[in-house]
C-alpha cells in the first residue's frame, strides 16, 4: 500500500489501443494515431502526424456524391464549439490506397473533447470503427433489387434521424432558456445556443461541483452557492428540482437572477441529468421596483418631518432595488443650483461624494437631469462629462427628475458598482417613484405655506382684536356714563344709544375673533367636564328669539352625558340655532335632534327655507364668509358664527357638516365623542 505507483507511458498506451484512434489539435491537425488506426487506413505514422486531417484524408474525387469530409467536419466543429461528445451514424468515407486511387470504406465514428488543466479544450480524440465488411456483407446477402431497397431504406432512416436531430437542436437553440445536459460527473455533453452564450467555455470539462465557482453563482441572500445546493448536483443524486433561484454575480458585470430546474435522466447512455436556467432578472427587478413604489407610498403618507421622510425614502429606494448608493438633490430656484439633501450607501460602502455641493445646473449627471427634465443614464461615471475623475467602486448611475407639474423640485440619483445597460422598464418605474416623491414634496410645501398663512392670520386677528378691544371698551363706558345723565334727551340720547349698541356689537365681533384665533392656535383651553348636552340644547331653545310663528322643536333623551366644556358647547348650539332661525320661513319649525350611543353623540339642527347654493356650501365655515343672500338681504353678521362653531367642535375632537343642498331642509350636523380619551394625568 505504501509503495509508489509505477509510471504509465500514456503514449504507448494510446498507440497500442485496439481501437482505431487519432488525436487532433483544436485546429484539426493530426497529433498522434494508434497502431490500429494506421492498420485500418493503410498509412504510416510519418505520413499522418503533423498534417491537417482533411488534407491527409480528402474526399474521393471520383465520387461526385462523396460527403465524408463535410459530415465529419460538422461533427468535429460541434465538439470544438460545444465541448461535447458527438457520435455519427455509419458514414461512407473512401480512403486513399498506397499505390494510388481510393478504396471504399464504411466507418462508425465518434469524437470526444479532451480538456487540459485550465479547462480549455486541448485535444479531440476521434475514434473510428471500420464496418465495411459488415455493410458489404449485408449487401451481398440480399439480391440486387432487395439490396438496393435495403440501402435506400437505411439511407432514409439515417437521413430521418439526422433531420430529427437537427430539428431538435434548432428547437433547443430557439429557446431563451439555457439547457445543459451532463454526464454522471456533471460535465456538459450537450447544450443549446442560450447555454453556450451564457456560459461560454467556462464549463468545459468542469464537474458539477465546480459550476458555482466558475459561474459565480450565489444564493438570493448574497451567500455563495455551495456545491451541495447546486441544482445539477441535486439532480445527479436523483432529485427533481424546480424553481431554485440563483444569482450570477460575475466580476465587472451586473448581477443576473436565474430560475433553475434540474432532473435526472435515465435510459440515455452518457446523459445523466439535465438542467435549465431561465433569466428572470427583469421580472424580479420589476417586482422589486413595484414593491419599492408601494413602500415609498407608505413612507410619504406618514406624518414625520420632511427631512426624515426623504432620508427614509432614499434608503428604501437604494436597498430594495439593488443600487449601491442613492442620493437626493433639491433644486434651489433662487440660486439656480442643486443642493444635496440626503444620501445613502449599502452596508460596507461609502458614497464618494465627489460632486461639489451646491452643484450648478450644467454640472454632472444630476445637473443634466435637472436641465433636460428627463431621466439620464451614464454607463461610465469616470468618463462622463462633468463627473469627478475618481468614483471608487461605483461604475454607472441613473438620475431621475423629481417634478411637480412643470416645476422641478429635485433629482434622485442611483449608483451601481457594475457596468449597467440602460433599460426602459427600470427607468420608467423609477421615474414613477420620482413623480410620487415630487407630489409628496409639493403637498408638504403647500401644507407648510397653509400653516404659515393660518398662523399669520391668527396672529393678525389677535393683534387687531386686542387693539380694538380697549378703545371699544372706552367708547361703551363713556356712552353708558352719558346715558346715565337725565339731562341728555331727544336726539342726543338717541345718538348715544346707537353708539352704545354698535360698540356692543363690535365687542361681540372682537370677542368671536379672539375666540376663533385662540381656539385654532390652541391658546384657549377647554374646561372639560361630564356635561348633559340635552339640557344645554333645551336651555338654548328656551332662550331663542323666535318670531313670525316660527317654533323650535327639541327631540332629545332626558339626559345625554358627554365630555365637554358646557360654556363652549352652548356657544355651538346658540350659533346653529341662531343661523336656523335667521333663514327659517314664516310659520315653520326649527328642529333640534340629539341622539347618542357609547361611542358618539350627534346633534342636528334643521330648518326649511332658502336652500344653500351648491357653490357656497364648501365655504360656509370659512372665516368672514357671507353668502350672496346674506349680503343682498341685509342680514346682520360678520361671517364668524359658523367658523367659531367649527373651531369649538374640532377642539372637542368632533366634526361639523351640512347636508346636500338638493335636500328639502338644511341640516347642520355635529358629531362629538361621547367620552374623550384620558390623558396621562387622568384628565
Amino acid at each position: 500500500m505504501g509503495e509508489s505507483q509505477p509510471d504509465i507511458d500514456y503514449r504507448a498506451l494510446f498507440r497500442g489501443s485496439p481501437a482505431g484512434m487519432v488525436a487532433l489539435s483544436p485546429e484539426l491537425v493530426i497529433m498522434d494515431v494508434s497502431d490500429a488506426y494506421l492498420a485500418a487506413t493503410m498509412r504510416t505514422r510519418e505520413e499522418l502526424v503533423g498534417r491537417p486531417l482533411f488534407e491527409a484524408f480528402p474526399d474521393n474525387p471520383a465520387d461526385p456524391a462523396a460527403g465524408g469530409v463535410a459530415a465529419l467536419d460538422d461533427s468535429l466543429q460541434r465538439v470544438l464549439r460545444d465541448g461535447v461528445t458527438d457520435m455519427m451514424a455509419i458514414q461512407k468515407y473512401d480512403i486513399p490506397r498506397p499505390g494510388g486511387g481510393f478504396e471504399t470504406r464504411y466507418w462508425a465514428p465518434v469524437s470526444a473533447p479532451v480538456f487540459g488543466p485550465d479547462a480549455r479544450l486541448a485535444y479531440v480524440v476521434h475514434r473510428v470503427e471500420d464496418v465495411t465488411a459488415y455493410v458489404q456483407g449485408r449487401q451481398e446477402e440480399a439480391g440486387p433489387g432487395e439490396r438496393a431497397d435495403q440501402l435506400e431504406t437505411e439511407a432514409f432512416d439515417r437521413s430521418r434521424l439526422q433531420e430529427q436531430h437537427r430539428t431538435l437542436q434548432a428547437l433547443a437553440d430557439s429557446l431563451d432558456t439555457a439547457v445543459i445536459g451532463c454526464d454522471t460527473t456533471g460535465r456538459p455533453v450537450l447544450s443549446n445556443e442560450a447555454a453556450r452564450t451564457l456560459t461560454g467555455d467556462r464549463l468545459r470539462g468542469a464537474p458539477a461541483e465546480q459550476w458555482p465557482r466558475r459561474l459565480h453563482l450565489h444564493e438570493p441572500d448574497g451567500r455563495p452557492l455551495s456545491a451541495t445546493d447546486h441544482p445539477l448536483v441535486r439532480a445527479l443524486h436523483g432529485e427533481h428540482v424546480r424553481d431554485a433561484e440563483v444569482v450570477m454575480r460575475p466580476p465587472g458585470a451586473p448581477p443576473r437572477i436565474f430560475r433553475m430546474h434540474g432532473r435526472p435522466v435515465t435510459g440515455r447512455p452518457g446523459l445523466a441529468a439535465v438542467v435549465t436556467m431561465h433569466d428572470v432578472t427583469v421580472h424580479r427587478r420589476t417586482a422589486r421596483l413595484k414593491e419599492c413604489e408601494l413602500q415609498v407610498g407608505k413612507i410619504i403618507s406618514a406624518a414625520a418631518p420632511t427631512d426624515d421622510v426623504m432620508t427614509h425614502v432614499v434608503r428604501v429606494i437604494g436597498a430594495m432595488t439593488g443600487w449601491e448608493a442613492t442620493e437626493f438633490w433639491t433644486v434651489d430656484e433662487v440660486a439656480q443650483v442643486l443642493r444635496r439633501t440626503t444620501c445613502w450607501a449599502a452596508p460596507g460602502r461609502d458614497l464618494p461624494c465627489r460632486l461639489p455641493d451646491p452643484l450648478p445646473a450644467y454640472r454632472g449627471l444630476p445637473g443634466r437631469a435637472w436641465r433636460t427634465q428627463q431621466p439620464a443614464w451614464t454607463t461610465d461615471l469616470s468618463a462622463d462629462a462633468g463627473q469627478a475623475a475618481d468614483w471608487g467602486p461605483l461604475r454607472a448611475a441613473l438620475a431621475v427628475p423629481v417634478p411637480s407639474g412643470s416645476d422641478m423640485l429635485g433629482v434622485l440619483v442611483c449608483y451601481s458598482d457594475t457596468p449597467e445597460v440602460p433599460d426602459d422598464t427600470r427607468t420608467a418605474l423609477l421615474t414613477g417613484i420620482g413623480a410620487q416623491v415630487g407630489g409628496f414634496l409639493e403637498r408638504r410645501r403647500a401644507q407648510s405655506l397653509a400653516a404659515e398663512l393660518d398662523r399669520t392670520r391668527d396672529e393678525f386677528i389677535a393683534l387687531v382684536g386686542h387693539e380694538l378691544r380697549t378703545p371699544l371698551t372706552n367708547v361703551q363706558s363713556y356712552a353708558d356714563f352719558l346715558l346715565d345723565d337725565p339731562g341728555v334727551a331727544g336726539d342726543h340720547r338717541q345718538m348715544l344709544e346707537v353708539i352704545h349698541r354698535n360698540a356692543a356689537s363690535l365687542q361681540t365681533v372682537v370677542a368671536k375673533l379672539l375666540d376663533v384665533a385662540g381656539l385654532r392656535s390652541g391658546h384657549i383651553d377647554l374646561h372639560l367636564d361630564r356635561t348633559d348636552l340635552a339640557e344645554i340644547v333645551r336651555a338654548a331653545a328656551r332662550n331663542a328669539r323666535t318670531g313670525d310663528g316660527i317654533t323650535v322643536d327639541v327631540n332629545a333623551p332626558a339626559a345625554v352625558p358627554v365630555d365637554g366644556d358646557p360654556h363652549r358647547l352652548r356657544q355651538v348650539v346658540d350659533e346653529l340655532l341662531h343661523n336656523a332661525l335667521t333663514w327659517a320661513t314664516d310659520g315653520s319649525t326649527v328642529g333640534i335632534t340629539v341622539h347618542t350611543d357609547e361611542h358618539a353623540t350627534t346633534l342636528a339642527v334643521s330648518n326649511t327655507g332658502n336652500r344653500i347654493p351648491a357653490q357656497e356650501r364648501a365655504h360656509l365655515f370659512d372665516l368672514f364668509f357671507r353668502g350672496d343672500a346674506a349680503r343682498h338681504c341685509g342680514v346682520p353678521g360678520a361671517g364668524l358664527g359658523l367658523t367659531l362653531a367649527r373651531a369649538i367642535v374640532e377642539q372637542h375632537g368632533g366634526s361639523i357638516s351640512v347636508n346636500d343642498p338638493a335636500e328639502s331642509a338644511t341640516v347642520f350636523t355635529v358629531r362629538l365623542p361621547t367620552r374623550l380619551p384620558r390623558t396621562a394625568d387622568g384628565r
